[in-house]
């Protein structure tokens, strides 16, 4: 909401200085401005034909304008976005590396599960045994690649498939295989929530776009036929 309102305002004050002043323009302008399924050259051819029909003033030193600062806005988000999201990734790495540091030093925990999902261990194992489990899965299972979002809202951790050294070794461990696995198929199901999420809310942008540039054709030609009534007046 704070980012549509910063890109209304700005193009607001573009627009005024065209002597256009209406918020029903403003805000589909903004609309296509933030509509993520279009390229920007259809946002431009857009913009263009919106504003061809509501002025006859120049418009592409503000549609320009506009776009320079969509962009740049844009780039900061994501700067900032992928700080922290690197801080999130860090703090959770340190929580898994902590939560087998705690299982792997008490010499009672035969429960076999390792701290954030239901991955087994053997049990009983011999303390070189315990010595070369935790050296593989710090090597292996717990490559950290990204964080994705649950069923539940809640942040998870995905690991990296490491290609055929991962694959060498997993194989011989049932552990690594099963993490390995299992990963896998998070990873996928989390993509697809996230791709049918996007689809249905893209979906839904391009259908109150187009009412929107309904609503603004029948004012236009509401408008028209006023002024000829007028003229013949």
């Amino acid at each position: 909401m704070e980012e549509s309102n910063e890109i209304e305002k700005f193009i607001a004050e573009r627009l005024a200085t065209i002597s256009l002043e209406d918020e029903a323009i403003t805000e589909y302008f903004a609309r296509i401005v933030e509509e993520e399924s279009m390229e920007e050259p259809e946002k431009r051819e857009a913009v263009t034909e919106l504003l061809a029909d509501v002025t006859e003033e120049p418009t592409t030193t503000v549609i320009d304008d506009v776009f320079i600062f969509w962009n740049s806005k844009k780039q900061e988000e994501a700067k900032k976005a992928e700080e922290e999201k690197e801080k999130a990734i860090e703090a959770a790495k340190e929580k898994e590396r902590a939560a087998l540091k705690a299982m792997f030093d008490d010499p009672n925990n035969d429960n076999g599960i390792l701290s954030m999902s239901s991955r087994h261990v053997v049990k009983n194992m011999t303390k070189e045994e315990r010595k070369k489990r935790e050296a593989l899965l710090a090597q292996y299972a717990y490559d950290l690649d990204e964080m994705v979002e649950g069923d539940d809202g809640e942040m998870e951790i995905v690991y990296k498939d490491r290609s055929s050294k991962s694959s060498s070794v997993s194989s011989s461990d049932p552990l690594l295989m099963a993490n390995n696995n299992a990963n896998i198929v998070k990873q996928k199901e989390a993509q697809r929530r996230a791709e049918m999420k996007k689809a249905s809310e893209n979906e839904k942008e391009r259908n109150r776009l187009a009412l929107e540039k309904q609503r603004l054709a029948q004012e236009k030609e509401k408008r028209r036929t006023q002024k000829n009534e007028k003229r013949r007046m």
